[in-house]
């Protein structure tokens, strides 16, 4: 009998574990973080986490809704956040930089202009998201800008795509990564052309909530890290979205 007990108490405990799941947020920003539970961030944070025994259900949500959700401690981890972010939505982070993100200046095809310094953007139309942040000498700038435009939503960048296709913006800011993978995803990529970088880097992490804490997700994302940078899982999901070492 006790044998038969000590068997059936494995076996639950043995389910918990395998189901144990955490819930990951964010917006579409490939190849970063894409649909289908696919971007480099994403099967990173998935392939770390099973190698720890811990399941991951990704969600995509509006980037500040997802922001708010894990401040809430209402999901566990909102993925490629920036420092501000971290600091500001009172989050957790496991000091691991998964990516680098710049401020790369995008134009219409037939625009000649070429970013050279901040003074080139005043008086320009320019196309953001809301709730990135572009550090704080370019946030300042967009939230002085009457004629910016700070697109939300499901799909941010794509409207931003269409209003610089239709020049209804003069410049677009963004992640060079992002916006040409994005671009040639909605055939857009023949309207643009890139204008030059602010040469400024931003680390860019997985930052966690406050939920479940005694789980210690962040702990646990780093022990993963490390396993599957030694198994060559790592590299080979870089690889796979050509994406350069930082």
């Amino acid at each position: 009998m006790k044998l038969k007990l000590l068997v059936l108490l494995c076996l639950s405990f043995q389910a918990q574990s395998e189901t144990e799941q955490i819930v990951i947020a964010s917006d579409i920003w490939c190849p970063y973080v894409c649909a289908d539970n696919s971007g480099y961030f994403v099967e990173l944070t998935q392939q770390a986490f099973a190698s720890v025994g811990v399941s991951t259900k990704f969600e995509t949500i509006p980037f500040q809704r997802a922001l708010r959700l894990a401040q809430a401690d209402r999901i566990h981890a909102v993925l490629a956040v920036s420092p501000e972010h971290i600091g500001k939505a009172s989050l957790q982070d496991s000091d691991l930089i998964l990516g680098q993100y710049a401020n790369d200046f995008y134009v219409h095809s037939t625009s000649h202009w070429q970013y050279s310094s901040l003074v080139e953007l005043n008086n320009k139309t320019i196309a953001s998201i809301l709730g990135y942040d572009y550090g704080d000498k370019l946030n300042s700038l967009l939230a002085k800008s009457p004629t910016s435009f700070r697109a939300s939503g499901e799909t941010p960048l794509k409207t931003n795509l269409n209003l610089l296709q239709k020049d209804r913006v003069d410049i677009l800011i963004g992640n060079r990564y992002v916006i040409e993978y994005t671009a040639k995803k909605f055939d857009y990529y023949d309207d643009i052309k890139f204008a030059g970088s602010e040469g400024i880097s931003t680390p860019l992490f997985v930052g966690f909530s406050h939920k479940d804490l005694e789980q210690n997700y962040a702990s646990k994302f780093a022990e993963g890290i490390q396993n599957i940078k030694e198994s060559g899982q790592y590299q080979a999901i870089l690889d796979k979205y050509h994406i350069e070492p930082w």
